[in-house]
């Protein structure tokens, strides 16, 4: 499977044209050789293992060039000059930029939320 494929966006595109057209499961099988049930996970956003020939066939389908459900990288949180890595740094710098919030309330949601995932993230590390 190509990496990084939207597989959500593509189901919800897929379905929304299929009921569009009142076209059945069964249509778009014929119409694109695929199987019924790959189109179906397709279509919940359940298809972990999209394969290349899955991905052009409805792509082609929806008259859309494949790369187009290329998930786009997060643009890089910066933080004094750094890239900001680490899942508690990111929220961290979120919260302190939230203009609803003052500094010691942004502070404390950190500390919360930092102390929270470290204890999940030393829990399913033990196990």
């Amino acid at each position: 499977m190509p990496e990084g494929i939207d597989v959500a966006r593509l189901g919800r595109l897929v379905r929304k044209k299929r009921a569009a057209r009142n076209m059945s499961l069964r249509e778009l099988a014929d119409a694109t050789k695929l199987k019924i049930p790959t189109i179906s996970r397709v279509e919940r956003g359940a298809s972990k293992d999209l394969e290349t020939p899955t991905l052009l066939a409805l792509s082609k389908w929806l008259g859309k060039d494949w790369e187009e459900f290329q998930q786009k990288r997060p643009a890089t949180i910066m933080k004094k000059g750094k890239p900001v890595e680490d899942t508690p740094d990111v929220v961290e710098v979120y919260l302190r930029a939230d203009k609803n919030l003052d500094s010691a309330t942004a502070h404390a949601l950190s500390v919360l939320f930092r102390t929270a995932y470290e204890q999940i993230v030393g829990t399913l590390k033990k196990a």
